[in-house]
């Protein structure tokens, strides 16, 4: 018969307690390896067929953009989900492709995949890469105007780009490259890159909209409302008369712009005068009226951002000039024969046209020379011929 002491029964249990694990800690935890895709990354990725596009993400959704500030992982390549998301990829691409770049977070996967047009290769193919990293870079930077997919109706944002960069990628079929770009094409890789660090471009205003007080100042009668010409004898008109003027965004449909417009002109036909530009009524933007007598009924027509782009080599003294922010005060001109002229209009058309007429019944020319000049804060005293002010 075996006889245990109970203390020395008690110290047998606690060893064989201490000794055996609980069940759980037989398990080995599970690694999930972040260079596979999850399980919401592939249900988003197999949503559809392999030739159906993506739909961008919105930077100015709040939730999108939530996906847009993550940083995206590296993925395993080869991998045949990697291709059939580049499939897809390539898809959304082709049909926003005037943006030259593509990175998987701005279709919602935060993993490191790019596409980019080579602009520097013969015949500037498209080119995946996966896993990209800039191991090197150039001190010199360039300024860019640049415009990203997330931000559709955004206008360009400056960004400061490397000049030159060194880049490691892989192809779809797991080879490395290693290559040095340049200039647009370093560009367009860095915006890729940027999207794969979390970042976004700053969303940023139409640099040609029209300011609050302007938009006051405008709209503050019916269109059919002659505006008041300012006049050099009062202090404070002559400081927006000598102010340089800033282009308009033709729209026929911007309602501020067209009121503007039709406001100059009914404010042009309350005087005897030719021409008008938007600095004589107060707002400093490049637009302007002219009597074209150098056409078939002499009709008055509007210009959108003119500009002289090239004169003739003769000149003439016209004499007559004069002007409705100047009153009562006419003089001889110094004034080129012929001007070569490019303008907007209101659909949006560019034009070029060279412009002659300096004669009493045609001046045309000295009409665009006068109100252009009204642009850029230039009266026409400043342009009449010193021998004739020194007389």
């Amino acid at each position: 018969m075996r006889v245990v002491y109970p203390i020395l029964a008690l110290l047998l249990v606690l060893f064989s307690f201490l000794n055996c694990k609980k069940q759980n800690d037989l398990i080995e935890p599970k690694v999930v390896d972040s260079l596979f895709y999850t399980t919401a990354e592939k249900a988003w990725i197999y949503a559809a067929d392999s030739t159906t596009a993506f739909t961008p993400l919105s930077a100015l959704d709040s939730q999108q953009l939530a996906v847009l500030k993550k940083i995206s992982k590296n993925v395993k390549v080869p991998n045949d989900t990697t291709t059939y998301l580049v499939k897809r990829m390539l898809k959304t691409y082709a049909q926003h492709s005037t943006y030259q770049n593509l990175a998987a977070p701005e279709i919602g996967i935060n993993r490191n995949i790019i596409i980019v047009k080579r602009l520097d290769k013969l015949g500037t193919p498209t080119e995946v890469m996966v896993n990209p990293k800039i191991t090197q870079h150039s001190n010199a930077v360039t300024m860019v105007q640049e415009l990203c997919l997330t931000l559709p109706n955004n206008y360009p944002a400056s960004v400061e780009r490397y000049n030159l960069i060194f880049l490691e990628y892989y192809d779809l079929e797991g080879i490395k490259h290693s290559e040095m770009i340049e200039n647009q094409t370093a560009a367009l890789v860095q915006h890729a890159m940027t999207h794969l660090g979390g970042g976004v471009l700053p969303v940023t205003i139409d640099p040609l909209a029209f300011t609050g007080q302007e938009i006051d100042s405008i709209m503050n009668q019916a269109d059919s409302v002659p505006m008041r010409i300012f006049l050099t004898t009062i202090y404070t008109d002559s400081l927006i008369l000598r102010k340089q003027s800033i282009d308009v965004r033709p729209d026929s449909n911007d309602v501020v712009l067209m009121t503007l417009i039709k406001r100059m002109r009914a404010a042009l036909a309350t005087t005897s005068g030719v021409g008008i530009a938007a600095p004589q009524v107060g707002i400093n933007r490049n637009i302007i009226w002219v009597k074209r007598l150098d056409k078939p009924g002499k009709p008055f027509e509007v210009y959108l951002n003119p500009k002289i782009v090239m004169t003739s080599s003769n000149t003439v003294l016209f004499n007559g000039d004069g002007c409705l922010s100047v009153p009562g005060v006419t003089g001889r001109t110094l004034r080129w024969a012929a001007v070569g002229i490019e303008y907007d209009l209101l659909d949006g058309s560019h034009h070029s046209e060279v412009v002659q007429g300096t004669s009493s019944t045609n001046f045309t020319a000295v009409i665009f020379q006068h109100e252009i000049d009204h642009l850029n804060g230039i009266l026409f005293i400043d342009r009449i011929a010193k021998s004739i002010q020194n007389k």
